[in-house]
């Protein structure tokens, strides 16, 4: 016969070590508590509160699931169970959950805004709005669907208002890095470059190692103009990180405008080293080889970035640059007519500007093919 004052005691002793985040000792007491008493749901729930932060989201569910048989009607398993599966990917099978949560308990805000957030990892971001809204509604107070409201806006191009979703979030919770951090995205997208930088600031100022914000501050200060600074951050950035690969892009990006070719490429190399499929690091590097007149290895990493990205559509445009370095204004302008029919609206602008591309101005196929895509333009 089993002790129930020993059952409880182990439990509470389950408890503690959740508590305490010592998830594996969590564990090994839960399962000797639902040994002990099958029928304990709260033992179960909690074994598979813990399971999820281990990241055994199989087992988690698993445990939810028994919680739910022995408690069916209750809120807070659906709601833990919906959150596992959304840890884990599955998303359909975690709306489903939630939607149970919500059949119970319809005005359970956090639901909806769990809800909200698989919807919106599977990219449907209207039915995502309308979660968060729903979310809102409910609790105006919620500052987190005021955020991810924020996120999906943005995902729909409506940045203005997402930027107004953020100073709403952050009206009610002004301490969380990542709102400031996504606020910043949204900034960039608007060209508010100098407002982004200080929302990207407020990201670093609340979590020091916030990586994101170390990268994207460097971005905008690099779009400035001020590459010394932008350096910095992007070393800020590798100081927390040493594996992020775009730090290492970038980073080589603005020691290349700052003329250190050499350094340029060591700092691709690295970013390759993290992940070989980055294809812009290749991209990158291959036009630095091309400054250094290494014309057949800047070509060959080209082709990896285009071998891993078929429509980088920038290195099209680079194999271009680099054929008419070489002089071959035949394939030059080939590429070079590739990238303005796949993005005129960005390769136009620069085939007409780049001082890259001085060897091909008085070439009249060249000529032909910008004076061509300014009448397409203008019917």
């Amino acid at each position: 016969m089993t002790d129930p004052n020993a059952a409880k005691f182990i439990f509470q002793q389950g408890v503690r070590c959740l508590e305490s985040r010592d998830f594996d000792a969590a564990v090994a007491l839960f399962d000797d508590a639902v040994q002990l008493t099958p029928e304990n749901v709260d033992a179960w729930a909690c074994r598979g509160l813990a399971l999820g932060h281990l990241q055994r989201y199989e087992e988690s569910v698993a445990s939810f699931d028994r919680a739910s048989e022995l408690k069916p009607d209750d809120t807070r398993i659906w709601l833990n169970r919906g959150i596992a599966l959304a840890e884990w990917g599955q998303h359909e099978k975690a709306i489903a959950s939630f939607d149970k949560v919500i059949e119970i308990e319809p005005d359970h805000y956090e639901a909806w805004g769990d809800r909200g957030n698989s919807l919106a990892f599977l990219g449907r971001n209207k039915e995502a709005l309308t979660d968060y809204e729903k979310a809102i509604e409910i609790n105006p107070n919620y500052y987190k669907a005021w955020s991810n409201r924020g996120n999906v806006l943005t995902n729909l191009g409506r940045v203005q208002t997402a930027i107004k979703s953020y100073d709403k979030a952050l009206y009610l919770n002004p301490d969380d890095p990542e709102v400031w951090y996504n606020r910043g995205c949204a900034l960039m997208v608007a060209d508010k470059l100098e407002e982004a930088i200080a929302s990207f600031g407020k990201a670093i100022e609340i979590k020091q190692d916030h990586v994101g914000s170390w990268i994207n501050r460097g971005n905008m200060l690099s779009k400035l103009g001020k590459q010394k600074e932008s350096l910095i951050c992007f070393e800020k950035a590798l100081e927390f990180d040493p594996n992020e690969t775009h730090a290492w892009n970038n980073r080589g990006l603005t020691l290349r405008r700052l003329g250190r070719l050499k350094e340029a490429i060591a700092s691709y190399d690295k970013a390759l080293v993290c992940m070989p499929e980055n294809y812009e690091a290749w991209d990158n590097r291959g036009y630095a080889l091309v400054k250094l007149g290494r014309y057949k290895e800047a070509m060959e990493n080209f082709d990896k970035a285009l071998a891993v990205n078929p429509n980088h559509v920038n290195a099209i445009y680079n194999k271009g640059y680099c054929y008419a370095m070489q002089g071959n204004v035949t394939l030059a302008v080939n590429h070079i007519e590739q990238a303005i029919k796949l993005n005129p609206a960005k390769y136009l602008p620069f085939a007409k500007t780049d001082p890259d591309l001085e060897r091909l101005r008085k070439n009249k196929r060249f000529q032909a093919l910008i004076g061509d895509v300014k009448r397409s333009e203008g019917k």
